[in-house]
């Protein structure tokens, strides 16, 4: 074995092309002066990189008027990491930590990703290189600064705005999107065309049509809109919700619940909130808002509202335990289905008690009604007796038909009596509740012209009716909305 002497082969960097480097610009916001930062970055690196022949300039990737607390919608951003991920890129310039982002979390995932990738990122005003072994402490630090600062900055800009709304300040707030109305130079005006569509919305709510049935009326009449598509339920009832259309602004229905995400959240009580009355001219009257919001409120504690189609779906309950009562359907006679209200009850056995009243086991639907003298006799010696067992809230069961006929009858009974109820209604339109005057006022005027039905009328039901309730006798009683209660 021969003790030869190794050769030494001094370390050294392995040989490479130019080095191609790329440039990353960032400001927060789209004003002049943001902008014209914006612009002295890119003309910087493309100066400085067009003097360096040991460099092969990529171009500059930019993000102007984008906030760096999040990396989902700065498409310059992605693009420059793209580019990384598929060998374009050796070394990233920019101005700062800031600049690259203001998400601590981001900024460190993302250097070492590209550090992995061997890839080098430099912040120039903190003299930082990512790929550096002391870069990451530092990295971590002055990204941690960034994150703060931005945070500081948004409370700072949120303090100015409550102190704006604490002194009913609306000049700042921007209606100009919100149909019937134009905005220009802070100053608020009406646009006449789109306003009859505003008040026209109103007055079919204020009829009781909900809020897809008047989409539905708009988009037959091709009634245009703000923005393009078709008229949904969702923006008739932000119209119908909507205070700006009695001349009223309510401030900071939202605030920010994470200044990094940008998520905002409805104002349910978490922080103050400021009612500025008359501060923008009204397409609507104040009572007619008023009343419409009463009407909201009430019908959004039913899981269904109902509608010309099914005017009685979310208006029967029962009047034992409380509960709705709807459509349930079964095998009659000869396969027939049979369409009856019953209290929801039966679905898990939930039912009351009715004292005094025995439930008898219905027939199959395959009993014979009419039976020959022979059959008769056959049941009266072999058929069991029928089972019986206490009644329950839930055993009663209306057919679909019937409340059609009875509020026919209540009806023409409130009208054969109408000198008896009328003076208790014409009292009710002087009291404070605004929901209260408003049906009276129109139960006295319907009910004033005397007219008998013949025939069941939808709109004068959802005018009139507030909701029926369904007795264990069968019977079922009228609650109109004025408070009057008519049992047939």
């Amino acid at each position: 074995m021969s003790n030869a002497i190794p050769i030494i082969i001094e370390p050294h960097e392995p040989e490479r092309g130019k080095y191609r480097v790329a440039a990353y610009c960032r400001v927060s916001s789209s004003s002049d002066e943001q902008m014209h930062s914006y612009y002295a970055q890119v003309g910087y690196y493309k100066k400085l990189f067009a003097e360096v022949d040991s460099y092969v300039f990529v171009g500059v990737y930019g993000d102007a008027g984008i906030s760096g607390t999040r990396t989902c919608n700065r498409d310059g951003f992605l693009k420059l990491i793209e580019d990384c991920r598929n060998g374009l890129v050796d070394c990233i310039w920019t101005k700062s930590v800031s600049r690259f982002g203001r998400n601590t979390v981001d900024t460190l995932i993302f250097t070492r990703e590209l550090r992995n990738l061997g890839i080098d990122v430099f912040f120039e005003k903190e003299n930082i290189h990512s790929i550096d072994s002391s870069g990451e402490l530092l990295l971590t630090l002055m990204a941690a600064f960034a994150e703060s600062e931005s945070k500081n900055m948004s409370d700072n800009i949120a303090w100015g705005k409550r102190r704006r709304f604490a002194e009913g300040l609306v000049q700042t707030i921007t209606i100009g999107n919100l149909l019937g109305f134009r905005q220009e130079n802070g100053v608020v005006t009406v646009v006449e065309e789109e306003a009859e569509i505003v008040r026209k919305i109103f007055q079919k709510y204020l009829d009781c049509y909900n809020f897809g049935e008047i989409a539905e009326m708009l988009n037959q009449e091709n009634a245009p809109k703000r923005f393009k598509g078709k008229w949904s339920r969702t923006e008739v009832r932000n119209i119908i919700l909507n205070e700006k259309y009695a001349g009223d602004c309510l401030l900071q229905k939202y605030y920010v619940v994470n200044p990094l995400e940008h998520k905002r959240a409805p104002n349910t009580g978490q922080l103050a909130q400021y009612f500025v009355e008359g501060c923008f001219p009204a397409i609507v009257k104040k009572d007619d808002w008023l009343v419409a919001q009463e009407m909201a409120k009430s019908l959004s504690n039913r899981s269904v509202v109902n509608s010309d189609e099914r005017p009685f779906v979310g208006m029967m309950y029962c009047a034992v335990c409380g509960k709705q009562c709807k459509i349930h359907t079964t095998v009659g006679m000869g396969g027939n289905p049979l369409r009856r209200y019953r209290c929801v009850s039966f679905k898990d056995n939930s039912g009351v008690e009715i004292p005094g009243m025995t439930y008898v086991r219905p027939h199959t639907s395959r009993y014979i009604k009419n039976p020959t003298p022979k059959l008769k006799a056959w049941r009266e010696k072999y058929a069991p007796p029928r089972m019986t067992r206490q009644y329950y809230c839930s055993d009663t069961r209306i057919e679909a038909d019937h409340p059609y006929e009875v509020f026919i009858k209540a009806w023409n009974y409130l009208v054969t009596n109408r000198q008896r109820y009328l003076p208790t209604i014409y009292n009710m339109i002087s009291a404070e509740d605004v929901l209260l005057r408003f049906n009276a006022s129109v139960m006295y005027k319907l009910l004033s012209k005397g007219d008998m039905l013949h025939e069941f009328d939808t709109r004068l039901f959802r005018k009139t009716v507030d909701r029926i309730e369904v007795h264990p006798s069968g019977k079922l009683t009228f609650m109109f909305k004025t408070g009057l209660k008519i049992t047939k």
